[in-house]
């Protein structure tokens, strides 16, 4: 696997450095864990807080396209990061709420109408 680092710019409203990489591969697509460490460690980031926003495969080529986030803190990348992006990526997953039982509606009398 070769990686390529297209872009890396902090952006500093949301605390965070938006990566845009190309990567070269052999074989099969990696999955989405391999290919965020591949780019955090270019990079010499935290893979914990680093989400992969897009993975693009183009057609034909051994070569997808990535957008990255990598964030500095956990709480700011909660913040940001809708949950199903994390929940993707296996970083800080929403924190699922406890399901209620539904109370069952009281029985109807059968009578006149």
């Amino acid at each position: 696997m070769e990686i390529e680092i297209i872009s890396a710019t902090d952006n500093k409203l949301l605390d965070r450095k938006e990566i845009n990489a190309v990567m070269h591969f052999d074989g099969t697509t990696p999955p989405r864990k391999e290919i965020r460490e591949a780019v955090s460690t270019k990079l010499g980031l935290n893979p914990e807080l680093t989400v992969l926003s897009s993975v693009v495969n183009e057609f034909g080529a051994k070569r997808i396209r990535v957008v990255a986030h990598a964030y500095t803190d956990i709480k700011k990348l909660k913040e940001v990061e809708p949950g199903y992006i994390r929940k993707r990526d296996n970083v800080a997953p929403p924190e699922e709420k406890p399901k209620e039982e539904k109370k069952k509606a009281p029985a109807k009398k059968a009578g006149k109408r």
